[in-house]
Order: C-alpha cells, then sequence, then structure tokens
C-alpha cells in the first residue's frame, strides 16, 4: 500500500474539475446530424463519437484549452482548438466532400476506413513522449509485436508480427512488410531492414496492420504490414534536439520546415554516435532526409541518405574467446520515393507510385584485429527500382474499388558469390483488386485479390527460378453500436523464399556453415482474424482480437550438415491480443496490453524459437501543465532456443540435435520525465531497464543494462 501511495505522490496527481464537452455536428450543406463522426483530443488521444441525432459528450475534463480534430468519413477534417470556460454547446458543420480525397488513415496510400485491414496507429505524439531512440524500442512496445536483436544500435534487427518469424543465424524471416510512405524497403538480397536509416524523429504515424496482407501487398506481408508514415509540414519552424547518455552516446537532429503557397519543404539532418555497451557494439550514423509536398498537385517526393558505420560484436561466452568478433561494417543506403495523385472527378483517382533504393554494405576487420581472426574484406551491392499503380473509384456511395499493378526490379551483387553466380536479378510483379462494399447501415462487406509472379535470375550458367500464387482475402465487419464494432477475415498470404534463402554460401568464424537450397517451394498462410473494440463516452478504450493461422512448407534454416534452408510442412500460430486504454482524470492515462501466443509444429518434427507465449505491456503517464511522468513495464515470458555452441550435440545420419534451451523471462521499467520550460523548450529525462536487469534476446548476445539520458529540445 505504500508503495503505492508513494507512486501516486510521485506522479502528483490533481483532480479534474469535471467540465463538460457537449456539442454537435452537422452536414454544412443540408444541416442534417451526422453521425459516427468521430471527436479525438489530438495530445491525450481519446474522444467520442456522434449519436444518431450527431450529439456527442465527453465529461471529467479540466477548465483549459484543447486541441481536437472532428472527422467523418465523406467529409472534410476540422482541426481546432476549444476553451472549456463554460458549459456551452459546440456546433461543428463539416463540409462534404468524395471519400476518395478525404484526409483518411492510409494504410501505405490507400485510405485503410475502405479496405478490409484492422490498423493499429501509433502517433508522433507517443513516439515524442516515450522519447524512443531506436525502432526497436518502439516495436517492443507493441502488443503482437516481438524484435530479435543483437543490440539495441545495431542495424539488423528480425521483426515478428503474431509469431511470424524467428531468429536463426544467416536467414532473416521477412515475413513482415516494412513499408516507408507505402514503399517497400527492404534490402533485396536479404529482406532485411536498415533500420539505422529511418527517420524515428520525422514520423507522423507507425501503421501496423496484423494479419496476412498479401492479397494487396504480395509476398512478404503474411505476418503483417509496418508503414512508417512520415509528417507533411504546415508551419515554418526550426527544431533542435541533442541528447547525451549512457555509453558515450550522443545524438543531434536539425529539422527545417519552409511553407509557400501550397508547397512545403522540410529536411532533417542527424548525427548519432556511441561506445555500445560491450566490445565492438560501437556506432556512428550519419542521416539526411528532405521531402516536398505539393498539397495543391497531391505530389509528394522525397530522399533519405544514411552512412552508418557499426561494430558486428560477437556471442559472448566467457570460457570461449575465440567467439569474439572484431568485424565493422560500413553501409551507404539511399531512398528516393515519388508520389502522385491525380482526381479525375469526385469519384475517380489514379494514383503513381516511383521508388528506388540503393543499399552498399562493406564488412572489414578492426585495426586491433589479432591475424589469427582476420577475414577478408567482403561486400553485399544492392538495388532495387518499385513502381506502383492504381486506379480508386468510388462506385456509389455504399461501394469503393481499388484495382492496380505493381512491378519490382531487383538486383544483388555479393563479392563471396562473385566466383559462384553471376549478379542475382530478380523480377516481382503482381496484380490486385480490392472493394468494400457497404451491406447495410451496420454491416461492412471487404473483397480483396491479388496475383503473384516472381522470377529469379541467378546468372547464364543455371536456370531460371519462378514463383506465383494467388492471395484472397474476405472481411466482414460489423458496428453494433456508436462504439462497438465486431470484425472478421479469412485470407491467405504467399511468401517465396528470399535469395539467401535460395542460394546462401556461409561459413561463419565462429565454424557453422549455412546453405540456401534452390529447390525450396514458396510459403502459404492460411488465417483466420476476429477482433473486438469499444469506445464508451468514459473515456475507456479497449479491444480484443484472436487470431489462427496456418502455414503451409514455411521456410526455416534447420541444423545439420550443413546448416540448410527447408521447407516445414505444417507450423500453427494462434493467440489472443488485448489492448485496454482508461483516462483516469485529465490528467492521468493508464494504457495496459497483453499477448497470448501459442505457435507449434504440428507434426512435431522441430521445435519453434524464439517465440515467448506472453507478452504483457503497460504504462502510466501523468501530465500536469509542464510536467509529464510515464512509467513503463514490460513481460515477457521465457524463450526456448537452440544452443548451437554447445558441445552437447547428437547427430542423427546428416542431422545435428542441439540441445533447446530457454531464454529467462524478463521484467523492465523504464522512466521518463519532460519538462517544458515554455511552448518552445522542453527537457526529458529518461531511465531505461530502470532496475539494471541482465537479460537477453538472443542467445549469449547481453543486452544493455541500466540506460540513462537527458534530451533537449528547441523549436523556434
Amino acid at each position: 500500500m505504500k508503495k503505492f501511495y508513494l507512486l501516486f505522490l510521485l506522479l502528483g496527481i490533481s483532480f479534474a474539475q469535471d467540465f463538460k464537452f457537449l456539442g454537435t455536428i452537422l452536414d454544412i450543406e443540408t444541416k442534417e446530424p451526422i453521425i459516427d463522426a468521430n471527436i479525438v483530443f489530438i495530445e491525450n488521444d481519446f474522444g467520442a463519437a456522434s449519436d444518431i441525432n450527431g450529439n456527442f459528450s465527453i465529461t471529467n475534463l479540466n477548465k483549459q484549452k484543447y486541441e481536437i480534430l472532428v472527422s467523418a468519413i465523406g467529409y472534410r477534417d476540422i482541426k481546432t482548438t476549444i476553451n472549456l470556460e463554460s458549459q456551452d454547446n459546440f456546433i461543428f458543420e463539416l463540409i462534404p466532400e468524395a471519400v476518395l480525397t478525404s484526409a483518411l488513415n492510409v494504410v501505405g496510400r490507400f485510405p485503410s476506413k475502405h479496405l478490409p485491414y484492422f490498423t493499429q496507429n501509433i502517433s508522433s505524439e507517443k513516439i515524442s513522449d516515450n522519447n524512443y531512440q531506436t525502432m526497436s524500442e518502439l516495436f517492443r512496445n507493441i502488443g503482437g509485436v516481438d524484435v530479435q536483436t543483437a543490440h539495441d544500435n545495431g542495424r539488423n534487427a528480425n521483426f515478428s508480427i503474431r509469431g511470424s518469424s524467428d531468429y536463426k543465424p544467416g536467414g532473416y524471416n521477412n515475413r513482415v512488410l516494412v513499408l516507408l510512405d507505402g514503399f517497400q524497403i527492404s534490402m533485396p538480397y536479404s529482406g532485411s531492414i536498415d533500420w539505422n536509416a529511418m527517420p524515428l524523429d520525422f514520423l507522423d504515424r507507425v501503421e501496423v496492420v496484423k494479419g496476412p496482407v498479401s492479397s494487396l501487398y504480395g509476398q512478404n506481408s503474411m505476418g503483417g504490414i509496418i508503414n512508417l508514415v512520415t509528417k507533411n509540414y504546415s508551419d515554418e519552424f526550426y527544431n533542435i534536439k541533442a541528447t547525451v547518455g549512457s555509453y558515450d552516446s550522443k545524438d543531434l537532429n536539425l529539422t527545417m520546415s519552409n511553407v509557400t503557397d501550397n508547397i512545403s519543404y522540410t529536411a532533417l539532418l542527424q548525427h548519432k554516435k556511441g561506445n555500445g555497451h560491450r566490445f565492438n557494439a560501437q556506432y556512428e550514423q550519419n542521416n539526411f532526409y528532405t521531402k516536398i509536398f505539393n498539397k495543391k498537385q497531391d505530389l509528394s517526393v522525397s530522399l533519405i541518405a544514411n552512412k552508418s558505420i557499426n561494430g558486428q560484436p560477437g556471442f559472448f561466452v566467457e570460457d570461449r574467446p575465440s567467439l569474439t568478433s572484431y568485424r565493422i561494417s560500413n553501409r551507404d543506403s539511399v531512398y528516393l520515393q515519388l508520389f502522385k495523385k491525380q482526381t479525375l472527378d469526385a469519384n475517380n483517382n489514379i494514383v503513381y507510385s516511383l521508388s528506388m533504393n540503393h543499399f552498399y554494405t562493406n564488412y572489414f576487420d578492426r585495426e586491433d584485429t589479432p591475424l589469427e581472426e582476420i577475414q577478408e574484406q567482403t561486400f553485399y551491392n544492392d538495388t532495387s527500382l518499385n513502381l506502383r499503380a492504381e486506379y480508386q473509384k468510388l462506385i456509389s456511395t455504399k461501394s469503393y474499388l481499388i484495382f492496380g499493378s505493381d512491378i519490382i526490379l531487383e538486383q544483388s551483387d555479393i563479392s563471396i558469390y562473385r566466383n559462384i553466380y553471376d549478379d542475382l536479378k530478380q523480377v516481382t510483379g503482381g496484380f490486385f483488386v480490392q472493394n468494400r462494399i457497404q451491406l447495410s447501415e451496420r454491416i461492412l462487406l471487404g473483397l480483396g485479390l491479388r496475383f503473384d509472379y516472381r522470377n529469379v535470375d541467378r546468372g547464364d550458367e543455371f536456370s531460371y527460378k519462378s514463383f506465383s500464387d494467388v492471395s484472397p482475402k474476405i472481411n466482414l465487419t460489423f458496428k453494433r453500436d456508436t462504439f462497438s464494432t465486431w470484425n472478421f477475415a479469412l485470407s491467405k498470404g504467399f511468401r517465396s523464399p528470399s535469395l539467401s534463402e535460395l542460394f546462401l554460401q556461409y561459413e561463419s568464424d565462429y565454424g557453422l556453415n549455412t546453405q540456401g537450397n534452390p529447390n525450396l517451394e514458396p510459403e502459404q498462410l492460411y488465417g483466420l482474424d476476429i477482433s473486438f473494440d469499444r469506445t464508451n463516452k468514459t473515456n475507456l478504450t479497449y479491444s480484443v482480437s484472436t487470431f489462427y493461422y496456418n502455414y503451409k512448407d514455411m521456410i526455416d534454416f534447420v541444423y545439420g550438415l550443413p546448416v540448410i534452408a527447408l521447407n516445414r510442412s505444417d507450423i500453427s500460430s494462434n493467440g489472443l491480443e488485448t489492448n485496454i486504454s482508461y483516462k483516469i482524470n485529465p490528467n492521468l492515462n493508464l494504457d495496459l496490453g497483453y499477448t497470448f501466443l501459442r505457435v507449434d509444429d504440428i507434426n512435431n518434427v522441430d521445435p519453434i524459437l524464439y517465440r515467448p507465449k506472453h507478452k504483457f505491456i503497460s504504462s502510466i503517464k501523468h501530465k500536469s501543465k509542464n510536467i509529464s511522468n510515464i512509467i513503463s513495464m514490460r513481460y515477457q515470458s521465457k524463450q526456448d532456443y537452440q544452443n548451437f555452441l554447445s558441445d552437447e550435440r547428437e547427430y542423427e545420419g546428416s542431422e545435428i540435435k542441439f540441445p533447446i534451451e530457454q531464454l529467462d523471462s524478463l521484467i523492465l521499467f523504464n522512466y521518463i520525465g519532460t519538462y517544458e520550460l515554455n511552448n518552445n523548450h522542453k527537457v526529458s529525462l529518461k531511465i531505461s531497464n530502470l532496475f539494471d536487469k541482465q537479460y537477453e534476446l538472443i542467445q549469449d548476445f547481453p543486452m544493455p543494462g541500466r540506460t540513462i539520458s537527458l534530451m533537449y529540445e528547441s523549436t523556434f
């Protein structure tokens, strides 16, 4: 009881003044009430919906100013500031607008409210409030998402949604498609992501779609989609953010925005440097990001250029110093993107998009590398070109149709393969159609279908490899009342093997010989998703979802002589997710999330690794006029892994059976306190791993202990 009291004393709880926010939302032309319009408090991310008479009521508020967003399907959004000085009844009149041109949330470039997908959004406010410094840190605090990585500032991190992927030396299970403003950004050879290049401080929001999305985006989206959506600023400013912290870490960000008529120009310069928490975990990153957005023409051009140098820390085993890694990687990444939407009329749009990605990664030895550990210099040179076009049509007020096509051209030049293959090339193309139909006032039907074709060329002396499949999806949405929604979805996912899974030829410095398999078959997934969402007038929001997925021919690296990529016949994944957000009063907010996950090999052939059964996340945030405090907690249960460094191995023919062991469960606490000196200046203190917990996310890769950072931010 004393600890509970002290916590609330620390947070400095203040009691609400019980002001009400009452109002009505009308069509500005007809003066008719608008049903199910959304009223959202932007900073605090809570709100309500209008009833059958267009009325809404939000209670338990303070007498202060609030920034709100009023929106409804088929109407132009209103973003304004209200001042609750009295109990006045507010009236908001919305301007009708064709659905196709409405400012709706998007999945990539597509209006998610009109497509059969469930989307979880992480706002820029939440990213800023928690002062997330890496993408790994951000995604570990999302239910249903797991991250395996050797160290937080490393570029190589494996992301899994609902058990779609695990960690294996030499391979990336790229079953989660990562997009930047709707464009694919994975590296052609491995399917991995250069997370160091992503502009975390420049994101408007992060969209997470859980479950198969192959009917729209094709292969690599079996587990889901992560879409990083950058900001389009409408005002002029300069922003400086500087952070110093443990392990001699330094982070400097300079952001500039300029607006002329309908055109906005933004630019970000970033420099990050640190020693890392253990030997050879040092890093240095330099990022440049710029974006030009023409609102009138609905045209945007963006460029990201990144240069980073990262140490590659090896396994840490006290009695095996030979596992120490002296390798360093130097990578240049460039992303060029163009997007254009052409509005033909109120009911018809054409969207064009083009992106080019280039990655050059050079691996070399440290200057202090012992002679017996020296390895030859190697490089990976990857280039991809992505073209996409879609036609968007509002058939009627009850039917919305999208169809289109995309093509991706990719090439990989890898030094260690030059004596085996020519440049590895692949062409991937697809055709898709999506339709959302309103069957009744409360029932929506979503239909999706996509055909994919992929051709792989590894040189003149080898035959082509080709893969193709059809991915359908059907979704049913039932809106029980103003605040409650049920969703049901049946879908099929598809993924063809990556270049590394097909052609990898690699022997590690710790003696593990890993090979790809040119005879691999593509993966297929059959999935069922059911979810329920509820928003109450009392500032309580919660959701519950359950899922069942069955993987056919899942590709996995199986330990043997050598370690080789093989198809596994039947893998099932099922689980439950729940999220609760409760605004206790205007100054105090509580968030809770729990995930149960079970992944099994139906035939009990080999173990399923790195899939924790239980994950629990929570945070409590208190904010007064200029001070905010956030205490968060993350629990993760034990994980199985196969100890391939153990000498206690068994041989069964050509297979090696390593002992199955477990990583310990973990409970981590974080604290962040922010003081706003005024509207333009603030300082933050962040303590990660508050109680200095020793833990691992990957076998024999210890993660950082207690980490402290101090941040100063100024806008002018």
